[in-house]
């Protein structure tokens, strides 16, 4: 039972890690799509 319990523990942690991270790249993913289109709408004004 008590493993159970620790495992469970453990289990919440890593899905809470795993979010936090996606949720970081997902972050870091638009922002540099967002600065590459940036970029691209500059050079198509010149």
């Amino acid at each position: 039972m008590i493993s159970f319990l620790t495992f469970e523990v453990y289990l919440s942690k890593f899905l809470i890690i795993t979010s936090l991270v996606l949720l970081i790249s997902i972050t870091l993913a638009v922002i540099y799509i967002s600065y590459i289109s940036w970029k691209d709408k500059k050079r198509l004004k010149k």
